[in-house]
């Protein structure tokens, strides 16, 4: 079965951390056997982790939950080894996409049933909260101006809709193009289009 790695915060409850790690891969055994989060209980995830229900609310509101953790410690991982010189603009090499789809397909055996059994929704609310995260990164490195709201939250929901595009087209055809491949695709696809969003947006606040 799938394992997830978990960094543990060091204030954390030791008893917490466990009892998290236990539902999130009770949850993660379930969808990588093949069933389809809707199948899923509260009451049979809290038993296969070994807890009770009441422990289960405890350290999560509900199942959508539990999945929205597990691919927000995943893609947050994976955001954290990008260094800064990837985020500079212009961004030239496709260094910073080929390190993020290496990633994506060493972690393919969470990737793959998360995307194939849980709803669309449950993966673009976390990831376009690591996709926010990134921005501001991007931003403050290239000493910009900050978006506005609305356009921040348009172009957050974008790229991370083409994230969740992207990764189900690759996990549909068995990861069969190279994570170089499918970055340079991407790469393609978004790149030019978020430098120069970002500039102009910058130069405008500027001006104003």
């Amino acid at each position: 079965m799938p394992t997830l790695t978990h960094a543990a915060a060091p204030q954390s409850d030791p008893r917490i951390i466990r009892s998290k790690a236990a539902i999130q891969q009770a949850l993660l055994n379930q969808i990588a056997i093949g069933r389809d989060f809707e199948s899923l209980t509260v009451s049979e995830i809290a038993e296969r982790a070994g807890l009770t229900r009441k422990t289960f609310y405890a350290r999560f509101g509900s199942l959508g939950q539990v999945v929205e953790s597990v691919i927000i410690e995943l893609f947050s991982d994976i955001a954290s080894r990008i260094d800064d010189t990837m985020l500079r603009i212009p961004m030239t090499n496709n260094s910073g996409s080929m390190l993020v789809f290496r990633a994506y397909e060493a972690q393919r055996e969470i990737l793959a049933p998360l995307i194939r059994h849980c709803p669309t929704a449950l993966f673009i609310k976390p990831v376009g909260f690591v996709v926010s995260n990134l921005l501001r990164r991007t931003i403050a490195i290239n000493d910009l101006q900050p978006m506005n709201e609305a356009d921040e939250a348009y172009l957050v929901a974008v790229i991370a809709s083409t994230i969740h595009g992207v990764l189900s087209v690759w996990v549909e055809r068995g990861f069969s193009e190279s994570p170089e491949q499918v970055a340079v695709f991407l790469d393609n696809l978004l790149v030019d289009g978020l430098q120069k969003l970002l500039t102009s947006h910058s130069e405008s606040s500027l001006r104003n």
